[in-house]
């Protein structure tokens, strides 16, 4: 469903919504590092705080809201790079016109999902406003605006990704 480029660059000539992806993508490589290393030295400071006797309460429910972002976000670089499962081969199989329809429809259906789940994401995070984490006591809405961001960024591929594919029906 994607083009299985790096995600980073934009060939000319190139649109706006495809450079607008291979921003966004960038932006989330980034802060997909950042999480990491997050999650790791807050892990490594839990080991040795228990180790000298004493516990931060607050890092696992810190580290279980930065592995869920990683989850979302890292949805978004693996749609980018093309790392999910795809169905590529169906529509080798007619001429290169049923193979763009095909192609076109499978974008459509992905580009529905993926708002619906920012639409919903949204309405749910809004109602999370009052819930507060246990330990740190922060609005729920802040580890649950991951999901409609995540998707928003999906939406933005896939728009991306239709441009792509009436530009190559062009190119064939």
């Amino acid at each position: 469903m994607t083009s299985q480029d790096d995600g980073q660059r934009c060939d000319a000539p190139c649109s706006a919504i495809e450079r607008l992806s291979a921003a966004l993508n960038s932006l989330v490589e980034g802060v997909l590092l950042g999480i990491g290393s997050a999650i790791c030295l807050i892990l490594f400071a839990q080991v040795l705080c228990r180790y000298a006797g004493a516990s931060l309460g607050w890092s696992e429910e810190v580290s279980r809201h930065l592995l869920v972002a990683i989850t979302f976000f890292g949805s978004t670089a693996a749609y980018k790079r093309g790392g999910f499962i795809g169905m590529q081969g169906v529509g080798k199989w007619f001429r290169p016109s049923i193979e763009r329809l095909i192609l076109f429809a499978m974008q459509l259906l992905t580009l529905s999902c993926f708002v619906v789940i920012c639409w919903f994401g949204a309405a749910y995070t809004g109602k999370a406003w009052q819930h507060t984490t246990t330990a740190l006591q922060l609005p729920m809405s802040l580890p649950f605006s991951v999901i409609p961001a995540a998707a928003l960024i999906l939406t933005v591929h896939v728009l991306a990704d239709i441009g792509k594919t009436f530009t190559w029906g062009r190119r064939h």
